[in-house]
Order: C-alpha cells, then sequence, then structure tokens
C-alpha cells in the first residue's frame, strides 16, 4: 500500500496509510499469473504441508509456482492458526537456501502475513536482498506489521535517499508507521524534495510526528484537482494521495485541520474522498 507514483515500477501494501499501495500489489500477483501462465501450472487439492513439501524438494526453477500458491492459501486464511508458526519456520529456512529471486519474492509476501519471531528477522534481512522486488516487497512486508513489531531502522534509513522513488516512499510511509523516533529528523528534509511524490509522502508520513511544518503541503495535496493533468497526476493518484492524509489524520486524531477537513468534506467533488473527510472530522470533534 500503487503508492501514486511518477516511476515506472508498480509495486504494493494494505494498511491505511498506504493504501496507495494495494493496487501495486494486485499488479505483481496478477502480472505473474499472466506472464509465467501461472493459471496452466496450478494443480489443486494441496493443502500448505504438501506445498512446503514441494518447496523444499522441487528443483528451484519450479520452487516458486509452491511459493505462489502458498500465498493464495495465506491471503484467503485457509491455514489453521496453529499452524502457521510451523510454515513460518519453513518459509524462512527456505528463504535463505533459495538463489530463485521469484521464489523469495513470494516468500516474503506470505511471511508478511505471519509476524512471528523469526519471520520478522527474516524480513528485516531481506530489506538488503540483492533484487529490488525482493527488497521492495520486505520494505511493504515491515510496513505491514503490527506496530511495535521489531524493525531495523539500520537496514531503512539508508533507504530514504534512494534514486528509486517507489522504494523511497514506501521506506518513508513504512518508518512513519511504526514512529521510528530516529526517522523522524531524516524524513523532514524531504517535504523539500524536488520529487513531488516524495515530497508528499514525507508530508503524509510526518503527521504521525505532528509536525508543524507540514501544513502548507498538506493542504496542497487535499486541494489537488482530480480532473487537472497539469500536475501530472491522475485522477487514482489523486484520491490515493488524499486518503493517505487522511487515514495518518484519523488514527494520529490530530485536530490540526479541522478547518481544512471542512472545507474537503463540503467541497471536494469525489464522494469517497468527501465523506471519509467527514468522518475523519467527526471523530475529531467526538
Amino acid at each position: 500500500m500503487a503508492l501514486p507514483s511518477e516511476n515506472k515500477k508498480e509495486k504494493l501494501i494494505d494498511k491505511p496509510v498506504l493504501e496507495g499501495l494495494t493496487v501495486p500489489l494486485a499488479i505483481i500477483l496478477v502480472g505473474a499469473l499472466i506472464i509465467f501462465g501461472v493459471t496452466k501450472m496450478l494443480s489443486s487439492g494441496r493443502d500448505h504441508r504438501d506445498l512446503i513439501k514441494e518447496m523444499h524438494t522441487t528443483t528451484f526453477g519450479n520452487r516458486w509456482v509452491a511459493a505462489f500458491e502458498l500465498s493464495k492459501l495465506l491471503a484467503s486464511n485457509s491455514i489453521p492458526a496453529e499452524e502457521r508458526e510451523w510454515v513460518a519456520e519453513n518459509l524462512v529456512q527456505i528463504y535463505y537456501e533459495t538463489e530463485d529471486p521469484r521464489t523469495r519474492n513470494f516468500i516474503i509476501l506470505a511471511l508478511g502475513t505471519l509476524p512471528t519471531a523469526k519471520s520478522i528477522e527474516a524480513i528485516n534481512k531481506a530489506v538488503q536482498d540483492p533484487d529490488e522486488k525482493v527488497k521492495f516487497n520486505a520494505v511493504v512486508a515491515l510496513g505491514n506489521l503490527p506496530v511495535g513489531s521489531f524493525i531495523d531502522a539500520n537496514n531503512l534509513l539508508p533507504l530514504l535517499n534512494s534514486e528509486d522513488k517507489g522504494l523511497a516512499q514506501v521506506v518513508i510511509f513504512t518508518l512513519a508507521t511504526h514512529q521510528v523516533k530516529e526517522a523522524e529528523a531524516k524524513i523532514i528534509p524531504l517535504v523539500n524534495s524536488s520529487d513531488r511524490l516524495v515530497r508528499y509522502s514525507a508530508a503524509t508520513a510526518l503527521i504521525h510526528y505532528r509536525r508543524e511544518e507540514i501544513q502548507k503541503t498538506i493542504q496542497e495535496i487535499m486541494m489537488l484537482n482530480e480532473s487537472n493533468t497539469s500536475t501530472g497526476l491522475n485522477g487514482a493518484q489523486v484520491e490515493a494521495l488524499k486518503m493517505n492524509v487522511l487515514s495518518a489524520l484519523q488514527k494520529n486524531r490530530w485536530g490540526k485541520f479541522e478547518k481544512l477537513l471542512e472545507q474537503v468534506a463540503q467541497e471536494d467533488t469525489n464522494v469517497k474522498i468527501s465523506t471519509k473527510a467527514r468522518e475523519v472530522l467527526n471523530l475529531l470533534k467526538n
């Protein structure tokens, strides 16, 4: 949770503050189906234990198919709760053993839904994975972990200035979601970034730290016109940016923007945005 981006990368996350990333995750999964013809390769009737066994025994060229099937089972909550730690332990072992980046990628996506001590440790290490997609999805998985989970900030902080602006945006949100104290001072300068979306991401993230200097940028985001193509953003991107701001304000219950919320609730032509603004405003007033 894609996060609106002017970059060519399309990626994913499912969390209110990262709402813009949910589409990229879907793109990755659907893309895998289309590109590799998984729909023809997947077989039915195999449970999580069968798939784990297959991942341990098959050639690495086919391992990722089993990893993908397992990620589907996890996403549909089809694996019994008492088995999930066992699954996580095996996935961590296979992650460290496999050289195939596709397999590692699906394993990291799966581990993001299994927040055990071992899986969280593996996800933190995967932030340094040599494959860019695995690295990106490791950061996304960290962002999706329950607040209070261990986040190795030493691996994330250097990525704030990554040339990959999509990665930088996800790192910003992940650090802010977990309110990593050391990140605050490093995110503040990014509000002045020449990259529009990095600037918007930084300002939205700093809502978690209640930084007064973001007011102008937050107002700029909320006043974006979805039909104005001169900004370089399409309607879906503008909507996602606004929803990210509203979700962050809701989560942090910061009343600094009540007047702005009133204006958005009354004037924004996007019903989803105006309704959400009204919902947040009512929460702040009660």
